[in-house]
Order: structure tokens, then C-alpha cells, then sequence
């Protein structure tokens, strides 16, 4: 069942995969297509792109046209038929290729995302979740985290760069820690106070045979890891911005 105020052309999709797969709701229609859920969110009020009804029906034979306006058949035609070869077809070949410029991503490993107070200096950092029983969910796309992997929202901005095209975590970053990896000079990490169980995000830099916690942002201070209560708990493996166009 769709919700009211559904765009329709997604309401049919729903449909579709209802019919066909016997999948209902968005967190499953998006396992299904191998997008985000926020894919699937954003098309239920603004409906699904050309390239992303392209995707349904090379994924699962629902016709794109069907999906978009409603017209003809729901399951796309044979592509080696006549008609769907025909001149008069909606979207030629070349239109097709064209358009589809997207395609999906899977996603490798999905991991609990822990609370996280300041990430700008020292800040509480605490698990709470047993595996399975999280809130909030962040997916894991470029690597395959280990099974103790969790990932923190950045908050504050001294991990933001200041120099255009560098690497830089602005807030609201999500990045996904991985406390089974080991961590080298260069890396970046998570660094915990283990008496106050206070946590920082920084990068992982040696000089002259002594280690330091080094922010991007030059207006936070280079913190020297000289307390033996402070240890590196995991290096950042992956990241992911937040942006809105």
C-alpha cells in the first residue's frame, strides 16, 4: 500500500515490485534496486527520474514508459521483438544510452551510527546499540568495514579544510570507523581518552619518532599523543557528505 501524496509514477513502481517480487515498503524496494533509502524517499514525493525508471526496468522488466505516465503494459517488452525495435518506439537505442547515466551502487556492509557530541576537540562517544538494535544506519559502499565497525556524524569544523580541493569533513559528514583496521601516519582516526572516555577525530601524523593528532582546520591545535590513556580506537575508512542542490 502507497501512502497519500505519493508522486504517482512511484506509487506505480511500488506496485510493480509489490506484483512481481512481493516486496512492499521503502527500505525493501531500495535493497531490491540497490539504492539508498533516501533514493526511494525523494522519489516518493518527487517522482522517479527517466534514468532511474531506466534502471527499474533493465533490474526488474517494468516498463519505464508504464512507470513515468502510466501507458501500455506494465512489464517492458521483449528487447529483441519487433515493436520494441520499431521506429516509432518512445526512446531509441541511442536515446537510451544517452539518458542512462547513472547506476546503481551497492551497498557492502551497513553499520551502526553511534552517538557522537563534538567532534571539533574532545567529545563523549558512546555505544549503545547491541549489533541489530541501532536507531540510525550508515551503508558502507567503497569498503567492507569488519564486523565491530561503527560511523560518527562531524559535528564542529576542525576538520575542515580551508584550501579548495583538498580533502575536507565539513559538518555532517558521516564517516564510518573501523577499530579492526591499523592505522599508519597519513591515516585518519579516531582517538580516545580512555580515563574520561572522550573522543576525537583527527589525522594520524609522526615527526622526529613522536605522533600527533593534526586537524585540517590551522586554527585547531596539533595535539601530541603523549598521554599513554590516549589511543588511536579505529581508522576512518570511508566517508560520506551531505549536500543539497
Amino acid at each position: 500500500m502507497t501512502e497519500p501524496g505519493m508522486h504517482p509514477a512511484t506509487a506505480r513502481l511500488y506496485r510493480a515490485a509489490k506484483d512481481l517480487k512481493g516486496v512492499t515498503g521503502q527500505s525493501a524496494l531500495a535493497r531490491l534496486l540497490n539504492v539508498s533509502p533516501q533514493v526511494v524517499k525523494n522519489w516518493e514525493s518527487r517522482g522517479i527520474s527517466k534514468p532511474g525508471a531506466l534502471m527499474v526496468e533493465d533490474q526488474l522488466g517494468v516498463s519505464a514508459i508504464w512507470i513515468l505516465n502510466g501507458n501500455g503494459d506494465m512489464l517492458a517488452p521483449n528487447p529483441d521483438s519487433p515493436s520494441h525495435k520499431a521506429a516509432d518506439a518512445p526512446w531509441s537505442a541511442q536515446e537510451r544510452q544517452a539518458d542512462y547515466n547513472v547506476e546503481a551502487v551497492e551497498r557492502k556492509r551497513r553499520v551502526p551510527l553511534i552517538s557522537w557530541v563534538k567532534a571539533g576537540s574532545w567529545g563523549a562517544i558512546e555505544d549503545q546499540f547491541h549489533p541489530g538494535e541501532a536507531d540510525e544506519w550508515a551503508d558502507a559502499y567503497d569498503t567492507r568495514p569488519g564486523d565491530n565497525s561503527f560511523a560518527l556524524r562531524v559535528t564542529g569544523d576542525s576538520m575542515t579544510n580551508p584550501i579548495p580541493g583538498d580533502r575536507s569533513f565539513p559538518e555532517g559528514t558521516v564517516i564510518i570507523v573501523d577499530p579492526g583496521r591499523s592505522a599508519d601516519a597519513g591515516d585518519f582516526v579516531i582517538a580516545k581518552d580512555v580515563a574520561t572516555q572522550q573522543a576525537t577525530f583527527k589525522r594520524l601524523v609522526s615527526d622526529g619518532g613522536r605522533w600527533y593528532l593534526k586537524p585540517l582546520n590551522p586554527t585547531y591545535p596539533t595535539v601530541e599523543i603523549d598521554d599513554p590513556n590516549v589511543r588511536v580506537i579505529g581508522k576512518v575508512v570511508e566517508y560520506q557528505t551531505r549536500g543539497k542542490l
